[in-house]
């Protein structure tokens, strides 16, 4: 799974995911930090990439449209601490393992997710 962390998630998180085997720059790491949300986006359709943002505007699916993407994973999380963020998104990760996201939006909250798209 190869996936982008958007930069409202910390570069160590990523760190954390290579080390595990995961495929996961950070989005500061691919040249993209402080970039607009659709630069984002779209270097993360053009790298096949999934998304992975705290970011609510990701969730707007009339700004961001999901069709033609890897996918997007949305941490709706409060507060967005780093352990409930690392918590939840390995959680997440586990759960979606063999999982198409191709056109979707997986919104994570604690416990649960929800597919979308």
């Amino acid at each position: 799974m190869k996936l982008l962390l958007d930069e409202n998630l910390p570069a160590r998180l990523a760190a954390e995911l290579r080390a595990e085997g995961y495929d996961a720059p950070a989005a500061v790491e691919a040249g993209l930090g402080g970039a607009p949300d659709e630069a984002v986006r779209d270097f993360a359709v053009g790298d096949s990439r999934i998304l992975v943002t705290v970011d609510g505007d990701f969730s707007n699916l009339l700004r961001f449209p999901t069709v033609g993407t890897p996918g997007v994973i949305r941490l709706k999380l409060h507060p967005p601490t780093h352990e409930g963020i690392v918590l939840e998104l390995r959680r997440c990760l586990q759960v979606l393992k063999g999982v198409d996201l191709r056109g979707k939006l997986a919104v994570v909250q604690k416990g649960m997710i929800r597919i979308r798209g």
